[in-house]
């Protein structure tokens, strides 16, 4: 029976909500240019040619300490901010007086874009979706204010235009400090179970809260001092109590943020989308064949022929389901030191809980979803696989061998043809790209307006943190 997830009439559903997402912004209005058209104006440390891989990738060399990577992951998983002392409870969350809210339910009923599953499903019944939430999260998501020195935004390193990630090979932060993981990219996170390449977040509004207060990311401050900072902004102040009835708080900024990248951070009605829903010249007899051995059968009215094995390259097997993702976690032997008989990273292990960590989470991490994989290079968690085609290569030779190597791991023998159109059924899941104007954030208390365009150009990496910090850890 042929599928028909790309119908007119769900286009026709998705149109409004994505063309109201192009313009909003709330206080202040919108700025003319897109996210596409800003960042041309800001230097970047990646260009891309052919193919949406980057031409250049800083990759500062660092040293991992385990040690201090576990510590960091249990304080995150604490709150984030045991060094610094607790905040008080009015700065995390306040009851809601609800006359003062003067906001309106965004209604979404089917598919925000073909391919994809409905929204309704994925809401938290904590954070419903509305308009002002949503405008709201888009000004904090691109606003560099959230960081200590005010120069980095959630945007420096999950940009819109780059696929929702920053294209380095490891995150770089505030004052040029180096992470030591990829940025994961925020594209239908919405239908996420959990956050972060280990997992420890368990929802968008979870995994806002660890990189503001991280050292690497956005600087060493509690959330006391983020939302102090946030209060000094009138327009934000009006803009919570408008939506949430409240001051500004840590519960409703990781709202904000959560919804606006729920309804913004799409990728879908891509090149096998369409073939899904029936148009059978989408896909290229490559893209086809490279869909069988990904693992997944011709439509039964498709007149293409081949003779390639399903599923050879045994793809299915983790990136399944409409998202391309098990939202399970796997070692791949990513990381792994031969000569020291140990992982850079030891990934889930570190936040399985005593008494039930189990030796088969060494070194594994969750699997990202393949949805726009053409836009977000370089892969894996460290960033070590430049392209698409290194990554068929890691897979075909069977990964990495360690003990604690993935059971489903194995050489997969795959001829240079099969490679090649493995590679380019992948770069077929390529989603139309969803443009997402830059907001006009609200004045601050020195009259100024930041400009958005200013965090999305990426620190230059610190000499003198060539060592890593353990709280760089995604």
């Amino acid at each position: 029976m042929r599928r028909n997830l790309g119908s007119l009439a769900t286009l026709a559903l998705a149109l409004p909500l994505l063309i109201w997402l192009g313009g909003c912004g709330g206080a202040g209005g919108e700025k003319t240019s897109s996210v596409s058209t800003s960042t041309s104006e800001a230097s970047t440390p990646s260009k891309e040619k052919g193919g949406g891989e980057p031409a250049e990738l800083v990759t500062p060399e660092r040293v991992v300490d385990i040690k201090k990577a576990v510590d960091v992951v249990k304080e995150e998983l604490k709150g984030g901010e045991e060094s610094l002392g607790p905040s008080p409870q009015d700065v995390l969350s306040q009851d809601p007086d609800s006359r003062l809210i003067k906001d309106e339910p965004l209604e979404i009923s089917g598919p925000p874009v073909p391919g994809l599953q409905s929204l309704i499903a994925y809401i938290p019944p904590a954070n419903p979706l509305t308009r002002g939430k949503v405008e709201l999260g888009k000004q904090l998501y691109f606003d560099p204010r959230i960081s200590l020195d005010g120069t980095v935004s959630c945007a420096t390193c999950h940009n819109p235009e780059m696929g929702w990630t920053d294209r380095l090979k490891t995150s770089i932060g505030i004052d040029g400090k180096v992470g030591a993981r990829n940025a994961p990219t925020v594209l239908n996170t919405v239908y996420g179970k959990s956050m972060f390449w280990d997992g420890r977040a368990p929802s968008l509004e979870g995994q806002f809260q660890g990189p503001p207060q991280n050292p690497i990311e956005m600087g060493r401050q509690s959330y006391k001092q983020i939302v102090d900072r946030l209060r000094t902004i009138s327009g934000y102040h009006e803009q919570f109590q408008k939506v949430f009835g409240t001051d500004v708080t840590l519960d409703g900024i990781a709202k904000a943020i959560a919804s606006f990248e729920r309804v913004a951070a799409l990728s879908g009605n891509s090149k096998y989308d369409k073939y899904v829903a029936g148009d059978f010249k989408a896909l290229s007899d490559s893209e086809k064949r490279g869909m069988v051995l990904f693992g997944i059968r011709l439509d039964q009215d498709d007149d293409f022929k081949t003779d390639v094995v399903l599923q050879k390259a045994r793809c299915t097997l983790c990136h399944a389901g409409f998202n391309f993702t098990d939202e399970q976690f796997h070692n791949l032997g990513i990381g792994w030191d031969e000569k020291r008989s140990k992982f850079a990273d030891l990934g889930r292990y570190v936040i399985d809980p005593i008494g039930a960590k189990n030796p088969a989470d060494k070194g594994a991490f969750k699997t990202p979803t393949v949805r726009d994989v053409s836009r977000t290079a370089p892969y894996m968690h460290d960033g070590s696989l430049k392209t698409l085609e290194d990554v068929v290569e890691h897979y075909d030779k069977g990964g990495n061998a360690n003990p604690f190597l993935d059971k489903d791991m194995r050489p997969l023998k795959l001829t240079a043809q099969e490679q090649a159109d493995l590679v380019a059924f992948m770069k077929a899941l390529t989603g139309e790209e969803l443009k997402v104007a830059l907001p006009t954030l609200p004045v601050g208390p020195d009259g100024k307006s930041p400009d958005p365009r200013s965090a999305l150009k990426t620190p230059a990496p610190k000499a003198a943190w060539n060592v890593f910090h353990p709280s760089s850890v995604r």
